[in-house]
């Protein structure tokens, strides 16, 4: 969210949404620093003729390692059928090339190409340095523990 848009008293007492109920719940508050963590995200992958779910996808991909499409559906939590529209425009792009997997010809494997690797050095480059403003409200102490927890909770789930 903008800083113009908080700086309107309107959309400040609605962002600041002071219903005990919502600011009492933990996955209710990660969705609204989420929304809030979005308009920086849309404003750089504009910036680079890109969608956030580009974006993502092209941070979710290491350099020189193939990733099967299937793989990035569960990591973008969407639909095989989203992913191979996002891959198609990444394709058109040149940022990524798909071939088939010559262990299994029906799934297709995605690498970065030398271009989608300098775009996402620059993109996770660019995302290191925003900062909502609000986070400037906590200590280094507090950052750090903050980092910690969501690490935490990031990690992928036990298996059974």
């Amino acid at each position: 969210m903008s800083s113009n848009l908080l700086k309107n008293t309107k959309c400040a007492r609605i962002t600041g949404m002071n219903d005990v109920l919502t600011n009492d719940n933990l996955y209710w508050m990660l969705i609204r620093i989420a929304f809030r963590s979005k308009h920086g995200l849309m404003k750089l992958a504009e910036k680079y003729d890109l969608t956030v779910v580009q974006l993502h996808s092209l941070g979710a991909m290491n350099p020189g390692e193939a990733i099967p499409m299937n793989e990035l559906s569960c990591i973008l939590l969407c639909d095989a059928s989203n992913v191979t529209g996002i891959c198609d425009r990444l394709l058109t792009q040149g940022y990524i090339k798909r071939e088939e997997n010559p262990a299994d010809r029906r799934v297709k494997l995605i690498t970065l190409t030398p271009e989608g690797e300098k775009l996402r050095a620059t993109l996770l480059e660019e995302v290191s340095q925003y900062e909502l403003p609000e986070m400037k409200r906590l200590t280094s102490e507090q950052r750090t523990e903050l980092k910690s927890m969501l690490s935490l909770i990031l990690q992928p789930p036990e298996k059974a």
